[in-house]
Order: structure tokens, then C-alpha cells, then sequence
């Protein structure tokens, strides 16, 4: 087992690092640089220049690129040029509100996806589940970007349940950081719902028809219990596999809905970022985002053998 991780970490260290470089190469292709952005729209071509050396950017992408590796594997990934702060600070602020989004969103799918699927499966072919299929489907089809401002008018401004904009740290009070939190997350979680939903359905009702289900439903046990004790574990490895790459996905993909609500999180600095040609500071946030990618991953695949016994005993030494 202990081999089998070094492996997956050998290859998330070369993904990551892939990622950063395919990220640095396609931003230095875009017309503009964060030079102009500093001294304006009126600056001479020559005062571009002479920041652009000043600031280390008149060198080849790749060589801008290797020496930041350089620092970043030494815990530095630099200072921004735009606002003189440390990357890594600006990250540190931000990333906390990034990641209580992403697991609140995780979290509110997995649990309403979880339920409906065992009902769907429970009663497969009945009016219950071809309902349920029908809400997943309308789910399917509703993006962050179409939710969140539709649940901005009905829950924030019509009904006042939530605020419209802006963010509560847990510091300031945990209801209000709640308030502030969960409509952002459920229009994140909508479109994982039904995913969540359709692919646990799929595998429960696969297990349902397997001989040890059968057995234990011929010894007495409820349908339930057999569900619940018997059917879903073993019908969750999908689930746990999606789940994964859905929370990367999710910390990634959150630049729409932090806009919409103005929460100062890693995606509303990226997207400012990218936009002011901050190199340094998209650099940071990238490499953060596929850090913890990969390590959600890693954990996915090694939570395999602890699921169930057999892949451990099947896992290479």
C-alpha cells in the first residue's frame, strides 16, 4: 500500500506541474501585460519596457517559469506586482471561503443525492422513482451561473431568508457565515445532485440483484436494513470516485458563483487576476487548486482499500 501511494504522489507532483506550465505558456501568448496594467493606458511603449525588466517579465515564459518553481518549492510563490503582497497571503485569506463553498456544496449533494437515490432504488420502476428521475433531469439542466441569480431573487430578495451579497467569516458568528454561505452553495450543488443522484441509482439497484442481497433478504431482513447494511456500500465506489473529482472541480469552478454573490474567495482573485495579466498571482492560485486536486484523488483511491477488503487484498504490495 505505502508503494502505491508514493506512485499516485509521484504522479500528482508531475501533474501538477504540467498544469502550471501549460498555464504560464497560454497566458504569455495573450496580448498585454500586467506592466500596462501598473502604468496605465497613456504609458509609452518605452515605460512598458523598462517595467516589464524591472519586473522580470521581458524574459522567456519558460524561464520566468522555472525560477518561480525554483521559489515556490521553497514555500514562496511570490509577490504580486499589482498590490505588493505576498501570493501566498493573498491565498491564505481566500482560500478558506473557497473551500467551505466547495464542501458545504459537496456535502448538501452527497446527502440529498444519497437519499433520493435510495428511494429511486427502493421503489425502481414506480411512480416515486420515475419522479425522482424527472427532478434530477430538471436539476441536470440548471447551471451555477442560471441558479444562483434565480435563487438570489427568490430566497434573498423576495423572501430575505439570506443576504443578497458579501460574506461572514466564522469568526463574526456562525449563523451569519451560514447565511451568508449556503445559497452560493446549494447553486453549486444542484447539477451534482442529479449527478449524484442517476449514477448511486444505477449501482444500487445493480447490487439489489446480487446473490448475497438475495441471501439476506432470505434470512428475514427488511428492505431497508438490506439497503442501508448491505447494498450501498458496496454501490458507492462510483459515488466516492465522482465526489473527488467533483470537489476539485468544485474549488476550481467556483469564479462564477463568487461573482455573482461577491465572496472574496480564490476564484473571484483568479478571475481579477487573469484580467490584470497578474501572472504571479494565477501562478499561485493554479498550483494550489491542482495541489489539492490531486490530493483529493490520492485519498479517493487509497479510501478504496478501507471501503471494501477485497481491493486490498487484490492492491499490489
Amino acid at each position: 500500500m505505502t508503494n502505491s501511494v508514493v506512485r499516485r504522489v509521484g504522479r500528482g507532483v508531475l501533474v501538477v506541474l504540467l498544469v502550471t506550465m501549460a498555464v504560464v505558456a497560454l497566458l504569455s501568448f495573450a496580448p498585454g501585460s500586467v506592466a500596462q496594467v501598473i502604468l496605465g493606458e497613456a504609458a509609452t511603449p518605452e515605460a512598458v519596457a523598462a517595467l516589464n525588466r524591472e519586473l522580470g517579465l521581458d524574459r522567456p515564459w519558460w524561464a520566468q517559469y522555472v525560477s518561480w518553481v525554483g521559489n515556490a518549492v521553497q514555500g514562496d510563490l511570490g509577490t504580486s506586482p499589482l498590490s505588493g503582497q505576498s501570493v501566498t497571503a493573498a491565498i491564505g485569506e481566500r482560500l478558506p471561503v473557497t473551500l467551505q463553498l466547495a464542501g458545504m456544496a459537496l456535502v448538501i449533494a452527497l446527502v440529498v443525492a444519497v437519499l433520493l437515490a435510495v428511494v429511486s432504488a427502493a421503489r425502481a420502476g414506480t411512480m416515486a422513482d420515475r419522479g425522482i428521475t424527472a427532478f434530477s433531469s430538471v436539476l441536470l439542466s440548471i447551471p451555477a451561473f442560471v441558479a444562483g441569480p434565480v435563487l438570489i431573487y427568490f430566497c434573498a430578495v423576495e423572501l430575505g431568508w439570506f443576504p443578497v451579497t458579501g460574506w461572514n467569516r466564522i469568526g463574526d458568528g456562525l449563523g451569519d457565515n451560514l447565511r451568508a454561505a449556503l445559497l452560493p452553495a446549494i447553486a453549486m450543488s444542484l447539477m451534482e445532485i442529479a449527478a449524484f443522484h442517476r449514477l448511486l441509482r444505477t449501482d444500487l439497484i445493480s447490487t439489489l440483484r446480487e446473490d448475497f442481497v438475495g441471501a439476506a433478504r432470505a434470512k428475514g431482513m427488511s428492505e431497508w436494513y438490506v439497503m442501508l447494511r448491505h447494498a450501498l456500500r458496496p454501490s458507492s465506489f462510483s459515488l466516492i470516485t465522482l465526489a473527488g473529482i467533483n470537489l476539485g472541480r468544485l474549488i476550481g469552478g467556483t469564479v462564477i458563483v463568487e461573482s455573482l454573490f461577491s465572496l472574496p474567495g480564490l476564484g473571484q482573485l483568479l478571475a481579477s487576476s487573469i484580467v490584470s495579466r497578474d501572472l504571479i498571482t494565477v501562478q499561485g492560485i493554479v498550483v494550489v487548486i491542482a495541489v489539492v486536486y490531486v490530493a483529493v484523488n490520492i485519498t479517493v483511491d487509497v479510501s478504496y482499500e478501507l471501503i471494501d477488503p477485497r481491493v486490498r487484498k487484490a492492491a499490489p504490495a
